[in-house]
């Protein structure tokens, strides 16, 4: 793989261009990645082939949707992502996004109630009124999500 980095005078914006061989899976998945640095993912509606790109701040959820993540928006909204659970995982790490079980992952901006079940686990109560269960695997991702304080401030 090349990779270089072309500084240009006057420009305001970051352009990439991703070149590989025809077939060449790693570029597309590349691609998305890049794409999520800048705060949006691509989704597409349920039946229709035309992509969309979403804000992350405006997904409520990801979860498992046979072989690929289903998007919940704020709008009530539901998208088809181009990427699997464990990419989006990945992708995230460092951003306001969770895993709670290893169906979904919530974004964390738009948790309001946190209640505490029987066996170590808790519901989150989303901005949208969903509850979604987390699992006791993960109870420990969230407290120290509670931990951080300010660096997760509610909205």
């Amino acid at each position: 793989m090349e990779v270089r980095v072309i500084e240009e005078k006057g420009r305001r914006s970051i352009a990439v261009r991703v070149l590989s061989a025809p077939g060449d899976g790693r570029a597309a998945a590349l691609a998305r990645r890049i794409s999520l640095l800048d705060g949006r993912v691509s989704g597409y509606p349920a039946g229709g082939p035309e992509r969309r790109l979403v804000a992350l701040a405006d997904i409520v959820l990801f979860e498992v949707a046979e072989t690929r993540a289903r998007m919940l928006l704020r709008s009530g909204e539901e998208l088809e992502s181009t990427l699997r659970l464990c990419e989006i995982e990945t992708a995230l790490e460092g951003s306001e996004f969770v895993r709670v079980s290893r169906q979904i992952i919530v974004n964390f901006a738009l948790v309001r109630t946190i209640r505490p079940e029987l066996a170590g686990r808790l519901t989150l109560r989303l901005e949208n009124g969903c509850e979604v269960l987390v699992t006791r695997t993960y109870v420990s991702a969230i407290r120290r999500r509670l931990e951080m304080g300010d660096s997760y401030e509610k909205r």
